[in-house]
């Protein structure tokens, strides 16, 4: 018998509060603070409804992570959607205002990116510390892409290859100097402008972008 469409709603309304608290309390107060009564506190629920929905915290934490990087991911494709009109510009241009949207959003999300980091990087379970790592991959899956089609402009001998890399080295260090800044004593970037200049400086001269404009 399937369930009524009414109760499989207020069931679907249930769960995103619960997710929605849990995130916002991460976001907050960090990971040691998300206790299960302190989520179902957030939420406006019982902690018996916590746990008829999760187990425990660890199920409820690993569907946080997932729907958040999910989200991100999609997200992220749907902006980079080719079918998508976007004004021409040169691509330095366009490396530039993407390295800048990058960083202004780990700094946006710097507190739940934070905890769930240390919940995936703490986790005991090997196989979840490998989807965890795939899910983080799968979020600059879509920037790859489109800087795949911008391969002829790119004089790296190997294009898809360094675009891979340096998306990865990127991505590490934005999480040490915006993520987790207090384990960084001595930053090169002081602020996140002068961190996106950079990021944008490498990005460019390491893919050589200029010496395959000046060949067109």
């Amino acid at each position: 018998m399937r369930a009524h469409p009414t109760k499989q709603a207020r069931s679907r309304e249930t769960l995103d509060r619960l997710l929605d608290a849990a995130q916002a309390l991460l976001a907050d107060r960090g990971l040691d603070a998300a206790t299960v009564p302190a989520i179902a506190k957030r939420a406006g629920l019982s902690v018996g409804v916590v746990y008829r929905r999760f187990p425990d915290k660890d199920t409820l934490m690993r569907a946080v992570y997932t729907r958040f990087f999910a989200r991100a991911s999609a997200q992220t494709r749907a902006q980079l959607d080719p079918a998508r009109p976007r004004p021409s510009v040169p691509l330095d241009c366009l490396l530039e205002m993407m390295v800048r949207g990058m960083v202004a959003g780990y700094r946006q999300h710097r507190g739940i990116l934070r905890a769930l980091y240390l919940y995936a990087q703490t986790h005991h379970d090997k196989r979840f510390r490998r989807q965890a790592e795939r899910l983080n991959v799968e979020g600059i899956q879509g920037i790859i892409a489109m800087l795949g089609d911008q391969a002829d402009r790119i004089g790296h001998p190997d294009p898809a290859g360094a675009i891979e890399f340096v998306l990865l080295v990127m991505a590490a260090a934005m999480k040490a100097l915006i993520i987790f800044d207090d384990r960084v004593p001595y930053p090169i970037a002081r602020t996140d402008a002068q961190l996106a200049d950079e990021l944008t400086r490498m990005l460019t001269r390491y893919l050589d972008i200029s010496s395959s404009d000046r060949a067109r």
